[in-house]
């Protein structure tokens, strides 16, 4: 009882430190590319992408406006999970090249002005990593706690994440995901003494575990690296309550010490409940398809059934989406991290999921209207790769390394796509089966090459909102968020961006018909400064306010003067 007290005093006096952390200069401007290396680009010819290639294309990714990338885990694998079943933490997997290319990059991409994130899979190893191996031999060893081991398999335990086995240790171990994917030690939050694999948080086994996340950690921020987007940041303690109080306790262990030893670096959470996550230390959580952000990301963007069959979501053609729900809860969640110091970046999508096209959102001025509701929000947006022109998930692309769970994530993880050369430039392989993934099969795919040349393309759309970003503070992160529309009549969806006398407000009509909404007076004129195209936007301002005119799939961003 002593001890829950105590923990409860820490978490408070914690979360009122956090409440009043300064972030990092650099993040406030920042605008994140995530990249899967294996399709972005192939530097040497033999059908994978790898560090090299990156390198190659830093200037295209500073041209487009984006100064900080993160890419998807990179170390040595088992691949049975899109590298998610890391071997080893301190070596980049052969496939991608070696430390000394990934230091290169670090220091090139520094030299041009953007940050490298690494993916962190801080909960789990594969079972080939060497530290599983030891675990799991009869005689006791230093690895034997690094994972939670029950003694005997004889028990039935709760949960589809117990693997029983023939290893010489008598016992199962407990998995996080695939059963490839052991557990690490973090211990439990309120252990059982009646259970011996319920381990206390400050016992040896997930001491030591925490102090080799530390190791693990210093490692790359020492070689170059800018912080860390974490892999299943929530789930680290196990048998947490609620309000994931265990878990929160070991990351504010883990950001007192990263805080002091990199004041300039962040981390990133796959967590998707802000109030907890930056609560707990991060910078930015992000808001994906689960967890409490797929009550705003799936009705908004992707909407689906228990069984991932496409449903209605706003943006769509149909213009059937409701949005009360999602704009209540993100105003509670914008409210929450604003008044912790943090962000929650909801991100375009992830090598996790769908591309924005999957939802019957094939035209680029479906696109464009889209990924302006990512680009104007008021958090540092997070766009993956081949988004910003517009790539198709590719539904037919086979499933590989582990991508299959509920739904073929290899749709969302083909070759980024450079041009009409072999292999869509990714790759100079002439074989097309010794590919990573298949390419765009269709015979006009969205390519960089044509785009940039096209002032009207959707590559240029998002380097002309970009650079509108960066230069008008009210639409950064800084700037305040407010819905301002109509939520039971959605069509079109309106928010207002503020910051001191700055005023702008974005409406949204992502349906195939024409749509009018109207919003209280913000000032005396309204003045169009951003869209997929002026023509297809008008707006009246009277004493009653501002009415706004969207014709069909028509996005419009307004400055507000008084």
């Amino acid at each position: 009882m002593k001890q829950r007290f105590f923990l409860i005093i820490a978490t408070l006096f914690a979360t009122l430190t956090l409440s009043a952390k300064e972030q990092p200069e650099w993040l406030k401007k920042a605008a994140i590319y995530h990249i899967y290396p294996s399709t972005y680009m192939d530097s040497n010819g033999d059908g994978m992408g790898d560090i090299n290639g990156i390198c190659s294309k830093l200037d295209y990714i500073k041209s487009v406006g984006f100064n900080c990338i993160w890419l998807s885990p990179c170390f040595v694998s088992g691949w049975e999970d899109g590298g998610y079943d890391v071997i080893d933490f301190y070596k980049v997997d052969p496939r991608f090249g070696t430390n000394e290319d990934l230091k290169r990059l670090f220091d090139t991409a520094h030299a041009k002005g953007i940050k490298v994130l690494l993916d962190l899979v801080a909960g789990h190893t594969s079972d080939k990593h060497p530290w599983f191996k030891e675990s799991l031999k009869a005689e006791r060893n230093e690895y034997s706690d690094y994972y939670i081991w029950t003694e005997g398999q004889d028990m039935p335990l709760p949960g589809k994440r117990w693997v029983y086995n023939n290893h010489p240790r008598n016992g199962i171990y407990l998995s996080n995901f695939f059963p490839i994917q052991p557990a690490l030690n973090y211990g439990y939050y309120n252990p059982n003494p009646a259970n011996s694999w319920e381990q206390a948080y400050d016992a040896p086994g997930p001491k030591a575990v925490r102090e080799e996340l530390k190791r693990i950690i210093a490692y790359w921020c020492d070689m170059g690296a800018d912080g860390f987007r974490v892999d299943m940041a929530q789930s680290l303690v196990k048998g947490d309550n609620k309000n994931r109080d265990g878990v929160q306790r070991l990351w504010r262990n883990i950001f007192e010490w990263y805080n002091t030893k990199y004041p300039n670096n962040i981390m990133l959470s796959e967590w998707s409940n802000p109030k907890q996550s930056i609560s707990a230390g991060f910078n930015i959580d992000l808001l994906i398809h689960n967890g409490i952000g797929g009550k705003v990301y799936r009705p908004l963007v992707c909407e689906t059934s228990d069984k991932m069959v496409p449903t209605t979501c706003y943006f769509n053609p149909k213009g059937e989406g409701k949005i009360r729900k999602a704009m209540e809860l993100y105003t509670q969640i914008y409210n929450d991290y604003r008044a912790l110091g943090g962000y929650a970046s909801m991100p375009t999508c992830s090598h996790d999921i769908w591309r924005l096209t999957r939802m019957n959102r094939n035209t680029p001025e479906e696109q464009k209207v889209a990924i302006t509701l990512f680009l104007t929000l008021p958090t540092p947006p997070i766009v993956y790769y081949g988004e910003e022109i517009g790539m198709r998930n590719l539904e037919y692309a086979p499933a590989k390394e582990g991508s299959v769970s509920s739904r073929n994530r290899s749709a969302c993880r083909t070759p980024m796509q450079w041009s009409t050369e072999r292999n869509a430039g990714f790759s100079t392989v002439e074989d097309a089966s010794k590919l990573y993934l298949p390419v765009d099969n269709a015979f006009s795919f969205p390519n960089v090459a044509e785009q940039e040349s096209n002032p009207n393309s959707v590559l240029s759309y998002v380097k002309g909102l970009l650079a509108l970003r960066a230069k008008t503070p009210a639409l950064g992160v800084e700037g305040e968020w407010k819905y301002v529309g109509d939520m039971d009549n959605p069509y079109p969806m309106i928010y207002a961006r503020t910051l001191g006398e700055e005023k702008y407000v974005v409406v949204f009509n992502p349906a195939d018909r024409e749509v009018s909404g109207s919003i209280a007076p913000l000032g005396k004129r309204a003045e169009w400064v951003y869209g997929n195209n002026p023509k297809l936007t008008k707006c009246k301002t009277s004493n009653e306010g501002h009415t706004f005119k969207m014709k069909p799939v028509s996005v419009a961003i307004y400055k507000i003067e008084n």
